[in-house]
């Protein structure tokens, strides 16, 4: 176990293959870094992998709960196209060693008493299920899971849902939809089952065309948004940064020194534009997830010059700022010039 950066190194205990095309990675947490991986339901892992030589960094959600789990587990579906999800379902093994950032997000349980209502699609399930184990264990909680899935070969943690409900009759209950038997999740179906559920915490997390429909029933129905609780999963595969809209430079924007898997760039950063914003303009493929300030994946480290962030949500914590790290996709210059870098992944 070292630190290197934002990274720590964690040992591969276990591989457990859950579906066709989804497995999920179970890491040793040595007894010194306890602590430093406390976690809360619902958060999630960064990693820094090197696929093909290339630097990637990703952020999967802990499937496992900090009240029932004495384990760390992430769980990994496979995304058309995607090197990251890729290569953890066809290559990380049992005692490989991977980089790993802190847990973080803010798609957490709250200490609230209103019945819980979580719309999972696909892996969805993943942060949603870490969320069920944890409100079983320490609450009396009302709690409606509904999970949409393609077909039932795509049901992720199904005998591990199909035991908590057996174990919690009374407490939770699971209803299971699949696209091939029941069709489309609609907003009216989304609305009905909502309807049911007044005065509920809503929890969201899918795929972006199933949280649409979500989000659109819970507004129908009048839901308040401090109710409403949604995780988004951005994937650089899945996100047209390959083609930022061109922007005018001036004489005035700064230009910034980004080192950036191995490679130092100078890139200029217009008015308004953040560092990240401005490294994706550029052709550059800065590591990002959530884009909201909260999960770490694109943070890095200011050697010259000043950035100021607009948010931090949690991705950093002060020791880290204290260093001198920011978070680049909240990062505005705030001084001409400057130099930042980014970690190596490998």
């Amino acid at each position: 176990m070292n630190e290197q950066g934002p990274y720590f190194d964690l040992v591969v205990e276990r591989i457990v293959e859950e579906t066709p095309d989804s497995k999920s990675v179970v890491l040793r947490v040595p007894d010194e870094l306890k602590e430093t991986f406390r976690y809360r339901a619902g958060q999630f892992l960064t990693f820094g992998v090197t696929v093909d030589e290339h630097p990637l960094v990703r952020c999967y959600s802990l499937a496992s709960s900090p009240d029932t789990d004495v384990e760390h587990k992430v769980t990994i579906k496979r995304v058309d196209e995607g090197r990251a999800s890729n290569y953890f379902n066809d290559h990380v093994l049992a005692g490989q060693t991977l980089r790993v950032m802190k847990p973080a997000g803010i798609f957490c349980l709250q200490a609230h008493e209103a019945p819980l209502v979580l719309f999972a699609g696909g892996s969805g399930i993943t942060p949603v299920i870490s969320i069920i184990k944890s409100a079983l264990a320490t609450t009396s909680r009302k709690v409606t899971l509904v999970y949409a899935n393609r077909d039932e070969a795509s049901v992720i943690f199904k005998r591990e849902l199909d035991a908590l409900s057996s174990a919690h009759p009374e407490q939770l209950d699971i209803q299971y939809r699949l696209d091939s038997v029941d069709g489309f999740l609609d907003a009216g179906t989304a609305g009905a089952l909502i309807a049911e559920a007044s005065g509920a915490d809503f929890y969201v997390c899918g795929p972006g065309a199933y949280m649409d429909v979500i989000e659109e029933a819970l507004a129908a129905n009048g839901v308040a948004s401090e109710s409403i609780f949604i995780e988004r999963f951005v994937s650089p595969e899945l996100e047209a940064l390959d083609h930022p809209e061109p922007r005018a430079e001036t004489s005035g924007d700064p230009v910034v020194t980004i080192y950036l898997d191995g490679n130092e760039t100078e890139v200029t950063v217009g008015e308004g534009e953040t560092v990240l914003e401005a490294c994706h303009r550029a052709g550059l493929d800065a590591p990002c997830a959530c884009l909201e300030g909260y999960c770490g994946a694109c943070m890095a480290l200011v050697k010259g010059g000043q950035v100021e962030m607009k948010r931090n949500d949690g991705g950093l914590d002060a020791s880290q700022e204290a260093e001198g790290w920011v978070l680049t996709c909240q990062g505005l210059v705030r001084a001409g010039g400057g130099r930042v870098e980014y970690p190596d992944a490998n």
